[in-house]
């Protein structure tokens, strides 16, 4: 790449291929649409919108929507294209070149990415034997680098372990560093606890309409946190960065969020059935409390899914992650890895 500066030269483009045919089961998509009255609404709003007009810069309706849901303000919000903008806005605003980012490994790519993108270090905790992540370790390891950033997600992608509130408490009290605290898929899991950061001056949340909420192709996410850090985020974020359609979908999407809690339950019971059958198998499968299982299994077992249409995550060899998908999309999935068996 002719024009690209050296110290970019090995970094690769973060790619998930566009597939259009066959069951589709590697992206942590939700598997059903949104709810029929909210699809409505949608369809109602969008007829209205003055598509000659810039978007609101400031997101007022659906920040307000948003502090409705959480019973905080919002000037605690903060909405941008997808939290993946938001976390980017965070690692340029915060650190310089030669800072360290701890982060527990692995998890999503560009965590890594964003650290090297302004000249920071990422430096990971590694989990056990299991790919099981320890908090004592996390610790240990802030205490000896002295990060200016700490990123944890909860569930954690792509391994779908869940940090309790309790554990995510230690870490936080544990440093002054900013903790990132990626909550995506925290709607699957045992407790949400995105207003932990209205508690701490050094943590930002971050959400995502993409995963339980049915809405990646709006791409919307947000940050909860103290004023003054949604203050950093917002004066760095470009004007306008998020269109009028994506907050009007958005805001109706989380006025109506109970409509979605059968659809979460749905998953959950999936992905327990999935995580059963899997294990029942023989293979190596991970606990989640996330919408996908993280699997170790021989690349013979993939192919056979490539065969019949059927795609799901493949990090190495060996190495996959599957994303819970519908009552028949997981029964076709495990029908092919029964007889491969």
């Amino acid at each position: 790449m002719k024009y690209m500066k050296k110290s970019f030269e090995g970094m690769v483009p973060y790619h998930s291929k566009l597939i259009e045919d066959g069951i589709i089961l590697n992206a942590n998509e939700s598997p059903i649409l949104p709810p029929d009255k909210v699809l409505k609404e949608i369809k109602d709003k969008i007829t209205n919108v003055e598509f000659n007009r810039y978007p609101d810069m400031d997101e007022v309706k659906l920040n307000k929507a948003i502090a409705k849901k959480f019973n905080i303000k919002p000037e605690n919000v903060s909405c941008g294209v997808g939290s993946d903008e938001l976390l980017d806005i965070t690692f340029r605003a915060t650190l310089e070149v030669g800072d360290k980012v701890v982060g527990f490994t692995p998890s999503f790519s560009m965590y890594k990415v964003f650290a090297e993108l302004v000249g920071a270090t990422y430096i990971p905790v590694l989990g056990d034997e299991n790919n099981l992540f320890n908090v004592d370790d996390m610790i240990k390891t802030i205490k000896e680098n002295n990060p200016m950033l700490v990123i944890i997600c909860s569930p954690n992608n792509p391994t779908g372990q869940y940090f309790t509130e309790a554990e995510v408490r230690r870490i936080i009290e544990s440093t002054d560093a900013l903790i990132a605290l990626d909550l995506a898929y925290i709607d699957f899991a045992s407790k949400d606890y995105s207003t932990i950061a209205l508690e701490y001056d050094n943590v930002i949340v971050y959400r995502t309409f993409s995963k339980a909420m049915a809405l990646p192709s709006i791409r919307v996410g947000y940050a909860i946190s103290k004023k003054e850090n949604i203050d950093m985020i917002d004066a760095i974020k470009a004007p306008y960065s998020v269109t009028t359609i994506s907050q009007i979908i958005a805001e109706i999407a989380i006025n109506n969020f109970d409509l979605y809690k059968g659809q979460i339950k749905m998953i959950v019971n999936e992905r327990e059935k999935l995580y059963n059958a899997l294990s029942k198998m023989g293979f190596n499968v991970f606990k989640s409390e996330a919408n996908f299982i993280y699997v170790l299994m021989d690349d013979k077992y993939n192919e056979a899914l490539l065969k019949e249409k059927i795609y799901i995550r493949n990090f190495k060899s060996g190495v996959y992650r599957i994303t819970v998908g519908s009552p028949y999309e997981n029964e076709r999935l495990l029908e092919v890895l029964k007889n491969e068996i």
